[in-house]
């Protein structure tokens, strides 16, 4: 039989259990303490208490001890809180930051990667972005990584990168070799890579690449040397550093099998990764008579198909030079 008093103590239980339900109920709802979105990472294997103290340090939330107490709940039922980077709205309520936190949803960010850029660059910056993990042993020859933008979220695999962005010059490749002219000096990948990121380090602009690939296929069909200024560039830095300074008469005499001042034909590897247009440029290179390039001072060039034309382009472009210079000075 139930007595009166235990009958009470009863119904005080039920009515103290129903407040703090309520009151849970109404805390997971208020809109949050914070002021303007936030990224916060949490780390693997990150207790639920942490997780709520990191939270309430950050201002996310407010009552840690409610939001522990409210995902362990959440976690036994439906999901539990996982690790990650993750972007909160402002005001954003702590029901909707168990939801983000439990689907395990990372920001997915960009990983990019220029046209011309090394190897060594890519590496570099993979192995120096800290939302990433695992060390790199893949052996990459120089250029053979597609440029273009690759996208991640915490805690993804430095090689998983590489080997997309490897994927992808593959697939291009792929798709763009049967389309080369059988009676190009050009015959295999590498080749065309070769060139393409030679044609990459000369071409300001994308109009200009299958111009200035026309004048280089010209003078291999030749015999003649490339004297590319951005291979003699690559003997000197071996793609690791920026040169930092003008080329002097003696580099171009530097006696290395990437500087084409000095050798016949391409360097036995590219000197960058070639974005598509530069492949694009060397597979279907504009049909020209011309031999010479110079630039003009403005970014472009003025192309030439005979030594005399090419010699009053560079005069033209020094007296350009020194008027600049002079402009500058008053």
């Amino acid at each position: 039989m139930f007595t009166k008093r235990s009958i009470t103590l009863c119904f005080v239980a039920i009515i103290f259990c129903l407040t703090i339900c309520s009151s849970l109920l109404v805390y997971l709802m208020l809109p949050g303490p914070l002021a303007e979105e936030k990224v916060v990472i949490i780390n693997p294997r990150t207790t639920i208490v942490n997780i709520a103290k990191e939270l309430h340090e950050q201002n996310i939330i407010a009552h840690p001890w409610c939001f522990t107490f409210i995902a362990e709940i959440y976690g036994h039922f439906k999901s539990s809180l996982k690790s990650g980077e993750y972007e909160f709205a402002s005001h954003i309520t702590p029901l909707q930051v168990i939801r983000v936190l439990s689907s395990g949803q990372s920001i997915i960010r960009k990983f990019i990667v220029v046209e011309g850029a090394t190897v060594h660059d890519v590496i570099a910056g993979l192995e120096m972005n800290p939302r990433l993990i695992g060390a790199l042993q893949e052996n990459v020859t120089e250029g053979f990584l597609l440029p273009a933008t690759y996208f991640y979220s915490f805690r993804d695999q430095r090689s998983k990168l590489l080997l997309e962005m490897k994927r992808q010059m593959s697939d291009a490749l792929d798709q763009l070799m049967p389309k080369l002219s059988p009676d190009s000096p050009i015959k295999t990948r590498i080749e065309v890579l070769t060139l393409a990121s030679i044609v990459e380090k000369e071409a300001l602009f994308d109009d200009e690449k299958p111009h200035i690939a026309g004048v280089f296929i010209n003078r291999l069909k030749r015999n003649m040397k490339l004297q590319a200024d951005p291979t003699t560039i690559y003997a000197i830095t071996k793609g690791e550093s920026k040169l930092g300074r003008l080329l002097t008469r003696n580099d171009l005499k530097i006696q290395s099998e990437y500087n084409t001042y000095h050798i016949f034909g391409l360097p036995p590897t590219p000197i960058a990764c070639p974005g598509i247009k530069s492949i694009e440029a060397v597979i279907s290179p504009m049909k020209t008579q011309d031999l010479y390039f110079v630039v003009d001072g403005t970014g472009r060039h003025n192309f030439s198909s005979n030594l005399d034309a090419h010699s009053r382009n560079i005069i033209e472009y020094r007296k350009k030079r020194m008027e600049d210079k002079l402009a500058q000075k008053n």
